[in-house]
């Protein structure tokens, strides 16, 4: 698959790139994860990121994961291998997108342009590859993990499975890493729009919606 920018240029690789997980920011301690359980929703081990500065809360789905993340060191997040994602600006900035998407393929290659992420919590020296416009907070995080198989629900998950995620965003045009991102399965993106994440579970067949605004900017129909 190859996406062109506004410019004409390719800017892809034949990388098909599935939606592995996908995060919010939140304030310390993500007590935004009782609105969650309040709609019967199952939350699963929290998790912690050295050299990242940030920790979670995570509800696990049948094929996807939200992480509720926020910001532990400030310092840590500012000096460790992971600076370059800037959580201290994205969480201090008014107009910084709230969002992350993390990707995953069976394919060898790279999605979209961007740049090498080390982190200490992943074993074995593997290795993320962030999209170049992590330097544009306005935009969510694109993140690819390669040699990642299939999501297998655990004990905490919950039944449902995510068939579809949709972030606004108040740009027109986004980047190339963004745009390659929303060629993803189950990712579309609206522009223009306040930051804002609706995700759908097992295509809104129960007819039901929960808006969490103003603690979270996320709504999810199921």
């Amino acid at each position: 698959m190859d996406v062109l920018n506004f410019d004409g240029c390719p800017i892809l690789t034949n990388v098909h790139i599935e939606l592995d997980h996908f995060f919010i920011l939140t304030t310390p301690g993500a007590p935004e994860a009782s609105l969650l359980k309040e709609i019967g929703l199952t939350e699963g081990p929290a998790n912690d990121h050295p050299g990242q500065g940030t920790a979670n809360r995570r509800f696990f789905f049948a094929d996807a994961m939200l992480e509720l993340v926020y910001l532990r060191d400030a310092e840590e997040a500012r000096r460790g291998p992971g600076s370059g994602l800037l959580f201290p600006e994205r969480f201090a900035a008014a107009d910084a997108s709230p969002f992350g998407l993390v990707f995953k393929s069976a394919d060898t290659g790279t999605p979209f342009p961007g740049w090498a992420y080390h982190p200490d919590y992943l074993s074995d020296g593997q290795t993320l590859h962030v999209g170049d416009n992590s330097a544009e907070t306005r935009e969510p995080l694109c993140v690819y993990q390669p040699s990642v198989g299939p999501r297998t629900p655990g004990a905490h998950a919950n039944a449902h499975r995510v068939t579809g995620i949709q972030i606004s965003l108040p740009l027109s045009r986004p980047s190339a890493a963004l745009e390659a991102a929303g060629q993803a399965d189950r990712v579309a993106l609206r522009f223009n729009e306040p930051h804002f994440m609706e995700v759908m579970l097992e295509g809104g067949r129960g007819g039901q919606r929960r808006d969490f605004r103003p603690a979270l900017p996320l709504a999810m129909v199921w």
